[in-house]
């Protein structure tokens, strides 16, 4: 897609789009390109609106190609209903093969949908905790602040001031405002480590700085790569 386009106007806009998506089905359905296929089921669910034809390009790309991100959005359209029946055990197999491929929060996701059909069923969830910890090991923050909260309440597991204040530590490392919150107030009574003011203090400004980075970061849809 070398030449240009006046993306001032509708019919250029237009234009660029059908190109972009002519290129799209072409590195898919023609080059059997994994990573071309997501980002066309990308394009068709939110530039096309299109979820049914969305979801079926996940879902083969997933059972075929493997494709961890696929797998991942998949889960998302089988647990929230988006352009396939709504269906949790499903969702759950599609984010526990995504945890498989080595995507933190497949294991994230998988761990969440365990934990409420343990509970409902009135099963100890051993199985959430167990891919919690996964999704932590993979560098997935909110799975590492997840597990160190039921560390710090003995929810779940056992209660280990120790354990959540090294997955609090690993989770801030990752840039994740509530580990560093966490750590700045165990810092500051000695719960899990010794107590220091100093590290408190520079914790809750990690906190705020994160927090700030945050804020300014706007997604954007890259329909050209």
């Amino acid at each position: 897609m070398a030449r240009g386009y006046d993306l001032t106007s509708d019919a250029g806009t237009k234009e660029y789009l059908r190109d972009v998506e002519i290129e799209y089905q072409f590195q898919c359905l023609d080059q059997k390109e994994v990573d071309g296929c997501h980002r066309l089921g990308e394009f068709l669910e939110n530039i096309r609106k299109n979820t049914t034809a969305a979801a079926a390009i996940y879902k083969e790309n997933c059972d075929k190609g493997n494709y961890a991100r696929s797998c991942l959005k998949y889960g998302h359209c089988l647990n929230f209903g988006k352009g396939v029946k709504e269906d949790k055990t499903a969702a759950l197999q599609y984010f526990e093969k995504t945890c498989k491929l080595g995507n933190g929060s497949g294991c994230f996701y998988a761990g969440h949908i365990d934990l409420k059909l343990s509970l409902a069923e009135g099963k100890t969830p051993d199985k959430a905790v167990q891919l919690m910890s996964q999704s932590c090991d993979l560098k997935c923050s909110e799975g590492c602040f997840i597990l160190a909260s039921w560390h710090l309440l003995g929810r779940y597991t056992d209660k280990d001031l120790r354990k959540a204040f090294e997955l609090n530590q690993k989770g801030c490392n990752l840039e994740n405002v509530g580990c560093c919150s966490n750590l700045s107030i165990m810092y500051r009574h000695g719960h899990g480590t010794n107590k220091d003011l100093s590290l408190a203090t520079e914790m809750k400004k990690r906190a705020e700085q994160y927090s700030a980075d945050h804020l300014k970061k706007q997604p954007v849809l890259k329909v050209n790569e």
